[in-house]
């Protein structure tokens, strides 16, 4: 029998009825019950700005939507999740500009480009594992790191930390540091779930504090209308992020 094909594996998975497929059906009720929860959170932060500001942030809820639903995909070891999540990384961007974090704004950029990645990564990945069209289950054996990577990544991250807050302040920057730090944090965690180390989702967890913090600073100092409904998203993500270091302990492979 042939060996399937690169453009034959990522047709099987993000043919429209697949993508369709695997976010409407195969949830638990937990997972389920996870989502409505994540959902009413953002909706109900994002109520809070409305009846403060008077505007009504159609479109940073529906970002927001977008990313929760990419996440929980990511939780989920859904390949699928690199879909929704190119489509919330573009529409991030006016978001982090128009609130002028720029380094946010190049977060995003950085976003879009990882998908791409991912989606090439896990397609290998799952490839490797020999999961099957046969197989009921189309989802990522995870992993942890060892102590040598640990040592290396911790270095590299406070280097990068440094040199990305002094760009965004040279840049002008609202919140250089802040957004310098959930920039690299962001990117350390993108890196490290593509290839599928489960404490991406630490990272995850650390960054959607950090970003709660800045969102919050956004709407304090600026009165940014997208800042609530950045805010509620957020806040559901740290729940997700929580879900998603439980759930990749059980897809964790022992190698």
């Amino acid at each position: 029998m042939a060996e399937e094909t690169v453009s034959r594996r990522f047709w099987r998975y993000f043919n429209p009825k697949n993508i369709v497929s695997e976010l409407l059906f195969g949830w638990t009720i937990a997972e389920g019950t996870l989502f409505i929860v994540l959902v009413a959170l953002q909706g109900l932060v994002w109520g809070l700005g409305v009846a403060h500001s008077h505007t009504f942030d159609w479109f940073g809820l529906t970002t927001g939507l977008m990313n929760i639903i990419t996440v929980i995909l990511v939780a989920k070891g859904r390949i699928t999740n690199y879909f929704w999540g190119l489509i919330y990384s573009v529409m991030y961007m006016p978001l982090a500009f128009q609130s002028q974090l720029f380094g946010e704004v190049a977060l995003s950029a950085f976003w879009v480009v990882m998908q791409f990645v991912g989606i090439a990564a896990w397609l290998g990945f799952m490839k490797r594992d020999q999961i099957t069209q046969k197989d009921k289950q189309d989802v990522v054996a995870t992993k942890y790191m060892t102590p040598k990577q640990w040592l290396f990544v911790i270095p590299v991250f406070l280097v990068i930390l440094g040199i990305v807050g002094l760009i965004l302040q040279q840049a002008g920057s609202r919140q250089p540091y802040m957004d310098g730090l959930t920039t690299t944090i962001s990117m350390g965690a993108q890196i490290l779930q593509t290839a599928k180390f489960a404490e991406s989702w630490y990272a995850w967890l650390l960054f959607d504090i950090v970003e709660i913090v800045l969102w919050a600073r956004a709407w304090t100092g600026h009165a940014d209308p997208s800042a609530f409904a950045m805010l509620g998203m957020n806040l559901a993500l740290t729940v997700n992020a929580i879900y998603g270091i439980i759930q990749w302990r059980k897809l964790t492979k022992k190698e």
